[in-house]
């Protein structure tokens, strides 16, 4: 019977966050739609993977309002990880285990790789995600991981699950690679599916309760983490994307822009909030904008009709049309929050090291956080800092283009060299940047990886914690806002209050109303 045949999923979550991750929540529910079982262990909330540490340094820097877990039932976990996943192993008894895998988390899936095929020897375990992409024949080096996956696992999972209930192997099965006498096989790419085709819903239940919330602003809501469109149309040289598209091309498959039925995915929606009565969507698209206007505007009518729930998305510069119509069916729609990558002010720069995405010119930029705010949509600007060869001045007029975007909120990350993409390849060719040195894979954009010759980690570190009060509070502090960059007990302080200062006034009125007096007032 199809039923008898048992797939555990490993969800490793090191972030401390409550979320539903999309690749688990399709594949299981691809693999139930096709007869098969599944489970999950979940790594959320252990202590020995307690990262609060990065999150509080964003929340240091105002750019990231805390939230208490606990509210919502969270419990931190004390016991050991490796255990308990031992343990759930032999209770369920899967008959296949999946990881899907990050490249910064990837010792931690290695780490329970291998304990698990310790004790249960004949037990297979298939690794997928990103990191397995840039870097297959690593992982299939380790003794402990039987097969991998390379590109989108939806069919492939379902297909190789029937043939190993069958007794046959992972021979004819696209995106699928295995080590035979020691040699790497790999089988073609297969046509990247439809998307309405994966499944009808993502399987919610697999998740405890409290994955149904996600932080927005410093509350937690019931919300859905969600995606129209697949494969992101642009190639940025920071971003994993292009090694995912690179993959298929070797296999001659056009894998490009896709994405759903606007009927189909308003179901999707429709169902999430009927069934699990969610409050609020983030979608997660790599740019939700992406997608022509007729269908936006299709999009916009059905979802206001059957959904009608706030929502924030990513978006892309460029992908906005000259006369704001995208930014206004957002706005009709119910958009609260249009995050767009800013990430540098240096046109240069951006052009020949980001191809972030051609020629995008800084007056497009400002143009597209106008028009969402003019149509009446909060933003929320991406910026990177400390990238490679970027100087403070560099630094400073992107603050500078935030200021004159006039963005709501912003994301600020310190430049992290990801694995497989063209400006980690730079890095280490012009030896800013050694990825087998203690930590080198480590950190959540909240510490510097590389060496610049033209920002110490002192001064980087300063303008990290200082960015969000650059850029929202009045320039005539500037001066006092320089003293708080430094990690001296004085100027924390200094920062700490000025945050406290930025905060409770931003969220009132707006920060060209604020100054240096209002500021030794609050000072006492």
């Amino acid at each position: 019977m199809l039923h008898d045949f048992k797939v555990m999923f490993v969800f490793v979550n090191d972030r401390m966050r409550t979320f539903i991750p999309l690749n688990i929540a399709y594949l299981s529910a691809s693999l139930k739609e096709a007869g098969f079982s599944t489970c999950l262990f979940d790594s959320s909330f252990y202590v020995e993977q307690d990262r609060l540490g990065e999150e509080a340094k964003k929340e240091e820097a105002g750019i990231f309002q805390g939230v208490d877990y606990a509210y919502i039932g969270v419990e931190l976990k004390e016991g050991s990880m490796v255990e308990d996943l031992l343990v759930q192993v032999e209770r369920d008894k899967p008959d296949l285990i999946a990881f899907s895998v990050f490249s910064q988390s990837r010792e931690q899936d290695f780490r329970m790789a291998a304990a698990i095929k310790e004790r249960y020897e004949q037990t297979p375990i298939i690794f997928g995600g990103i990191h397995v992409n840039i870097d297959p024949l690593e992982v299939l080096r380790k003794p402990y991981i039987d097969f991998i996956c390379l590109g989108e696992g939806d069919q492939a999972l379902v297909e190789l699950a029937g043939n190993l209930r069958d007794g046959k192997g992972p021979e004819g099965v696209g995106n699928l690679g295995w080590m035979k006498n020691g040699q790497y096989i790999q089988n073609p790419m297969r046509p990247a599916q439809h998307l309405d085709d994966v499944c009808e819903f993502p399987d919610w239940d697999l998740f405890e309760p409290y994955h149904l919330y996600g932080p927005y602003r410093g509350k937690l809501l019931k919300m859905a983490l969600v995606e129209f469109s697949r494969q992101c149309p642009f190639k940025c040289t920071y971003c994993g994307n292009m090694v995912l598209k690179d993959n298929y091309e070797k296999s001659g498959v056009d894998f490009k822009f896709r994405h759903k039925s606007p009927k189909k995915w308003i179901a999707e929606l429709k169902h999430m909030k009927e069934h699990y009565g969610i409050e609020f969507i983030n979608i997660v698209d790599g740019t939700f904008v992406a997608q022509r206007k007729d269908v936006l505007a299709e999009v916009a009518e059905l979802y206001v009709r059957d959904v009608n729930l706030p929502f924030f998305c990513d978006a892309t510069v460029t992908c906005f049309d000259k006369k704001g119509r995208k930014a206004e069916l957002l706005e009709k729609m119910g958009c609260v929050c249009v995050n767009i990558g800013l990430e540098t002010a240096d046109e240069e720069y951006r052009n020949k090291y980001m191809d972030r995405p051609g020629s995008m010119s800084n007056e497009q930029i400002i143009d597209a956080f106008l028009q969402c705010r003019d149509a009446g949509l909060d933003t929320r600007s991406y910026n990177i800092i400390g990238l490679p060869y970027q100087t403070r001045e560099g630094i400073m007029d992107t603050v500078e283009l935030n200021r004159e975007s006039k963005v709501g909120s912003l994301s600020l990350s310190i430049f992290m060299p990801y694995e497989g993409t063209p400006l980690r390849d730079l890095c280490i060719k012009e030896g800013l940047y050694d990825p087998d040195a203690l930590g080198a894979g480590d950190g959540d954009g909240t510490q510097p990886l590389i060496s610049n010759p033209y920002l110490s980690d002192a001064e980087l570190m300063g303008l990290y914690y200082t960015y969000a009060l650059y850029v929202f509070l009045p320039k005539d502090m500037w001066p006092i806002i320089k003293l708080a960059e430094s990690d001296t007990p004085d100027a924390v302080e200094l920062r700490n209050k000025l945050v406290d200062l930025m905060n409770a006034r931003t969220q009132n009125r707006s920060v060209v109303d604020l100054g240096v007096e209002d500021f030794e007032t609050s000072m006492g």
